[in-house]
């Protein structure tokens, strides 16, 4: 026996990874989602952002992707050229940005990581004005001072990036004419600002001493170009840094990035970071996959070590909540049980002996009436006919009264006076299959040779159903352990939800819909070491009922 037990032991092990796995994935795969709810509301406000959300979910071990954005760079110049940089979104908010329900700008603000690289893309606001423009950062992690480059980008109408475009083109000077100051006119070619022309006026005095080295020509060219139109305005700046602005309505920066100019030629050139357009793809079905192993394995690990999680809900650790609210449901369930044996065993076998009968017929359709009935919908009419006007025996829901204070002997009937209706409910939904179970059993028991020849000796009819017949329709019967252990501690979910009884039922049942996925696996996971437990007891409970069956292999 012991080696059959050790044997069984090691398969329900495999079993259980098993059924985890499945648990687990399909948890994973419910539209309900705990971190999302919890943080919509500063989603929404904007105090915290979508990728801070998806790194508690990593952190948990719950995230899993649903769009990647990639950034492709296709600058020479730049030691990171031909990587691709990816980040996470949710496809939904890309389909928003697409109907026009969230800007291109919010969307693609985040950090896209390479192998060794990074992007951040975000949008700053200037402390001197009212200025806000997207502001990229180039960074290689594996360095301590990482950062590398930086600028800005826009974002098209379409919805693609232009992301640290350069503004190339010609320079040149325009002499002090009659009615025209001097002026240095810079010509953009190429891009989305071709043929933009940005004037800045410098004397004829001016120039000329740059011509002569007097003053460098990149002094000459630190200020405020615009466009004749108004529309735009081109700064050159400290650090040799440089702006674009765009000022038509509120005035935004779209563009930045470093400037130098050629003392030889004159030439001043805008440099930036290029990259191809940045591209959109959901998540294949490798990377979900991927996404759900790995958080099944961080749970799995955390599981061997004893550690079930905390639960999102409640803020305590999982095997808290589990026995803080198991025993209630222990309770209910276990006296419904006792009250199911006491009257579905002689109910099966009544109806068994009197075969056909009146009472037979009686029997079985009261049961299966029973059996019929959907639990909440019988929960709501005891309610009605029990706890509501104008007849209100019992209480509708609830533990303890409203408002109570007692203790000892008082709580106790409190407490049972508000269970009646519950187990009502479980004893009404639950005989009907253990009577049918009983009577099929028993009708082939006393159809057999050997209850004949009990009868033939002249055994009382007593003797022969409830010592001969009994006992044998008892060993199909010890089939039901496998789940009474599940019965009694795992709770009745609809039934605790509609009495509002904090049983571990109905607090699975919240945690289902809520998504607290610690709670939800911690819960699955006692049910089924539960149900490997009852099978094995009903294995061994055969061979005490029935001395033929020997447990050896």
């Amino acid at each position: 026996m012991v080696k059959y037990i050790i044997k069984r032991i090691l398969l329900s092990i495999v079993i259980l990874l098993g059924v985890s796995l499945i648990i687990y994935t399909l948890v994973r795969l419910m539209p309900a989602d705990y971190m999302e709810t919890k943080f919509s509301t500063q989603l929404t406000q904007g105090t915290m952002t979508q990728e801070q959300v998806d790194q508690f979910k990593k952190d948990a071990g719950l995230y899993m992707p649903d769009g990647i954005l990639t950034i492709t760079v296709v600058d020479d110049s730049v030691e990171c050229n031909g990587e691709s940089f990816q980040r996470d979104l949710k496809s939904v908010n890309y389909e928003r940005m697409l109907d026009n329900n969230m800007s291109a700008d919010e969307l693609y603000c985040g950090n896209y990581y390479a192998d060794e690289w990074q992007i951040t893309l975000r949008q700053v606001s200037d402390p001197n004005n009212d200025l806000k423009y997207n502001q990229y950062t180039l960074y290689k992690r594996a360095e301590e001072d990482s950062k590398t480059m930086s600028g800005s980008y826009t974002v098209s109408v379409d919805g693609k990036i232009i992301f640290g475009e350069q503004l190339k083109g010609d320079v040149k000077y325009v002499p002090e004419e009659e009615g025209n100051s001097g002026h240095v006119q810079f010509t953009v070619k190429g891009g989305d600002y071709d043929g933009k022309v940005f004037r800045l006026e410098v004397s004829q005095s001016d120039h000329n001493r740059a011509m002569e080295g007097n003053i460098s020509f990149e002094s000459l060219y630190r200020a405020d170009w615009e466009t004749s139109d108004g529309m735009y305005r081109l700064t050159l700046g400290k650090d040799n840094k440089w702006e674009l602005l765009e000022l038509s309505g509120s005035t935004r920066a779209v563009l930045t990035g470093d400037f130098t100019v050629d003392e030889t030629t004159h030439e001043l050139t805008l440099e930036g970071l290029l990259t191809k357009p940045i591209e959109y793809r959901n998540a294949t079905f490798g990377e979900k996959a991927s996404a759900v192993l790995n958080g099944y394995f961080q749970w799995l690990f955390n599981m061997m070590r004893g550690n079930f999680g905390r639960s999102f809900t409640h803020e305590k650790p999982v095997t808290t909540v589990i026995s803080e609210h198991m025993w209630i449901s222990f309770i209910i369930s276990f006296i419904a049980l006792i009250f199911e044996f006491v009257i579905s065993i002689p109910l099966g076998i009544t109806s068994a002996t009197h075969q056909y009968s009146a009472r037979d017929y009686f029997v079985t359709v009261v049961t299966m009436i029973g059996i019929s009935f959907p639990s909440f919908f019988f929960a709501a009419l005891l309610i009605k006919m029990f706890a509501t006007d104008p007849i209100t025996i019992f209480p509708s829901g609830g533990l303890v009264s409203g408002g109570s204070s007692a203790t000892g002997i008082t709580l106790f009937f409190d407490m049972a006076w508000h269970l009646v209706l519950p187990m009502v409910v479980m004893v009404v939904l639950s005989i009907g299959s253990l009577m049918r179970y009983t009577r099929t059993n028993m009708l082939e028991v006393l159809s057999s040779d050997y209850i004949r020849t009990a009868r033939a000796k002249g055994l009382s009819e007593k003797r022969v159903v409830y010592v001969h017949a009994f006992r044998n329709t008892l060993i199909p019967l010890m089939t039901m352990m496998a789940g009474i252990l599940p019965s009694l501690f795992g709770g009745a979910m609809i039934t605790e939800e509609v009495f509002a009884i904090d049983g571990i039922g109905r607090i699975a049942y919240k945690s289902l819909t809520q998504g607290d996925l610690p709670l939800i696996m911690g819960y699955n996971m006692f049910l089924a070491v539960l149900t490997v437990i009852g099978t094995l007891l009903s294995d061994i409970m055969y061979a005490v009922v029935d001395p033929r069956v020997k447990l050896t292999k």
